[in-house]
């Protein structure tokens, strides 16, 4: 009985002591681990993303216990050149699958140095959680894995699945570069043009509430030359920030007619005016033509 107590005792003590995250390894807090947006579990906006770039879902495929995929990780996944090349060429998502004897690793609880508090993430991809590959899982859906990993799939914006070529998982980055170049078709954008292109959209609709409208203008006059680039929700997205750019338009050239008719010096003041204010847009190259026309020669 007594020694019962006193392995309870014992227990619960042990109990009391705070667990001590370790620290990371001393080359990870001298270089750190690049950032990368995995697709996660938000599969919606990935596909969204890779339409609206014009680039392939580029799935990862690595399993737990298998030494290639560890080398893998350990090697690719810290190498700022490869993140790089993944967030600008595609839209990135990774899956790991348990091992054969059916065993998954859990989520790691670290400390970035001696003063930090403790922080969990997955011990294969260090700079996300482990929800990031687990979210992935369902994109595996009718795909034929392989015997080996790692092993790489593109999924058009169609949902078309491409095995990548087996031996550029073990290549370098440039051998990945080449591969996905001789995949594109047409131009395409990266994270950082959708992110600026969208906040251009959102200025100009700003603007014209704030009726900034020369601002306004040169926003859109900027997103509409680089649309090529681009899926058609982008185009529609533009098209319905322009539409009230327009409509003000095509109300100065109505207004701008009906004064000509008693005062044709106003109507040309209206229609410079009307050019310095949407050039680059319909309405002012309508203007400009006005003008043309209305000049002696």
């Amino acid at each position: 009985m007594l020694t019962m107590i006193c392995c309870c005792m014992l227990a619960l003590w042990a109990g009391d002591e705070p667990v001590i995250a370790p620290l990371i390894p001393q080359w990870e807090q001298q270089r750190g681990v690049p950032p990368i947006r995995w697709a996660g579990s938000r599969l919606d906006e990935a596909h969204q993303e890779a339409q609206d770039r014009r680039v392939p879902i580029l799935l990862w495929v690595i399993r737990d216990g298998d030494p290639a995929s560890q080398s893998w990780a350990d090697q690719r996944l810290i190498d700022p050149n490869f993140i790089s090349t993944l967030e600008r060429e595609t839209v990135p998502a990774i899956v790991c699958l348990a091992a054969i004897d059916g065993q998954r690793h859990s989520q790691q609880l670290v400390r970035d140095d001696e003063q930090s508090p403790p922080r969990s993430r997955c011990p294969h991809l260090r700079s996300s959680n482990c929800q990031e590959h687990l979210g992935s899982e369902t994109l595996l859906k009718d795909i034929e894995l392989p015997r080996l990993f790692p092993a790489a799939f593109l999924i058009s914006s169609s949902g078309k699945v491409t095995a990548v070529p087996q031996e550029i998982p073990f290549q370098g980055t440039e051998e990945l570069v080449l591969y996905l170049s001789g995949q594109r078709q047409g131009k395409r954008s990266t994270r950082l043009n959708l992110e600026y292109l969208k906040i251009r959209l959102e200025r100009a609709r700003t603007c014209f509430e704030s009726t900034e409208i020369r601002s306004g203008r040169m926003a859109l006059v900027h997103v509409e030359s680089q649309l090529d680039q681009f899926g058609p929700q982008i185009r529609s997205e533009w098209e319905m920030v322009s539409q009230p750019y327009l409509a003000y338009g095509k109300q100065m050239l109505r207004q701008a007619k009906q004064i000509g008719r008693t005062d044709a010096k106003r109507r040309l003041l209206m229609l410079r005016r009307l050019v310095q204010e949407l050039e680059g847009l319909p309405p002012a190259t309508t203007a400009q033509r006005y003008i043309d026309q209305a000049l002696p020669n």
